[in-house]
């Protein structure tokens, strides 16, 4: 397979594109030019000659209108993974020899696309700023200056499309600028190799953890599951839970408040009690009036004991002597 792109400064978007397809197909190599018949050389022609077919692919085109539901457009690390992203999770639960079913892939894949790929979409085709602005359009003087005071702030953020130019060298060669490129290709491919896999993890969790939710104030688990995505991104389905119970990695359970919102993820609906915060062990039992307990962290946010049936009595002790967020009482005290 033979893979063609433009020569120069390399970019978030074909890197990733590159990522993507090299680890799809066997046998790889990549050319890097403008020069139209070193291109048309080549199986796929990506980011690269204005063309759009089953072969060339190339966003900056005038013709080129693809984008999502969402309204964000489509450049070409998304483009890609909109269509091999899925033969990409089909190669890589082959190759790591995972089962996961069709639609946890799907979902997967999806989570990729909405946490990886819009974002280097956006910066890549210049419209991030446009897009937010168009969806929480700031209203007023010290409104417009917040929202531009966050994306200066946030063009400081260490994301792939930062790291992906700072990779290239200044000043360099043809030949130095194709290695630095490469080099970068394969710390890319590496990395969304691991995103992927912990997508489908997530992923896999998530409907764990919503098949066994009951309902209740206290989410309860007996294994090691990612309950936090599984709040955040289905927020309906615990509006009426507080706190989540689950088994610690080292000794022991753990009891911690959920957070409020993806937006306000550190903040607590119900944080402990203030008498326990920063006490463990011995001195916490005595606090609290329980045998085992092992540790509530200063903030309040988490806390365990050794055994299961003394974690259980932490939360209900939680939730009736806890600090709860006036917002998230009120919304239980509507809900009833």
């Amino acid at each position: 397979m033979l893979i063609a792109t433009h020569d120069g400064s390399f970019h978030a978007d074909e890197t990733i594109a590159c990522a993507i397809l090299t680890y799809i197909f066997d046998n790889t190599s990549i050319i890097r030019s403008r020069n139209k018949d070193e291109l048309e050389q080549a199986d796929l022609i990506i980011d690269v000659s204005g063309i759009n077919d089953e072969r060339h692919f190339d966003h900056h085109s005038k013709d080129f209108t693809l984008s999502r539901e969402n309204g964000i457009g489509f450049a070409t690390a998304g483009l890609m993974w909109h269509k091999f992203g899925r033969e990409f999770l089909d190669k890589l639960c082959h190759n790591e020899k995972l089962n996961y079913t069709s639609n946890v892939k799907d979902r997967a894949q999806s989570r990729i696309d909405k946490e990886m790929m819009e974002l280097i979409d956006l910066n890549d085709n210049g419209m991030l700023n446009t897009y937010l602005n168009q969806s929480i359009k700031p209203q007023g003087d010290e409104a417009e200056r917040v929202f531009n005071s966050l994306n200066e702030f946030y063009q400081q953020d260490p994301s792939i499309p930062y790291i992906v130019a700072m990779q290239n060298p200044p000043s360099a060669t043809a030949e130095q600028q194709h290695k630095a490129f490469l080099n970068t290709v394969k710390m890319l491919r590496q990395i969304l190799i691991n995103t992927a896999l912990n997508a489908l993890n997530i992923e896999e969790g998530i409907a764990k953890v919503l098949s066994l939710y009951d309902g209740g104030p206290i989410l309860i688990m007996h294994e090691k599951l990612p309950w936090t995505s599984a709040v955040l991104s289905h927020p309906e389905a615990f509006c009426h839970c507080s706190l989540a119970v689950y088994p610690d990695r080292k000794r022991g359970f753990r009891v911690q408040s959920l957070p409020m919102s993806v937006a306000e993820r550190f903040k607590n609906r119900v944080t402990a009690p203030e008498s326990w915060c920063g006490h463990d062990e011995q001195e916490l039992d005595q606090i609290c009036g329980l045998n085992g307990t092992i540790f509530v962290h200063k903030s309040g946010f988490t806390g365990g004991a050794l055994e299961f049936d003394t974690t259980m009595e932490m939360a209900r002790l939680w939730l009736r002597d806890g600090r709860w967020d006036p917002s998230w009482k009120k919304q239980q005290e509507q809900q009833g």
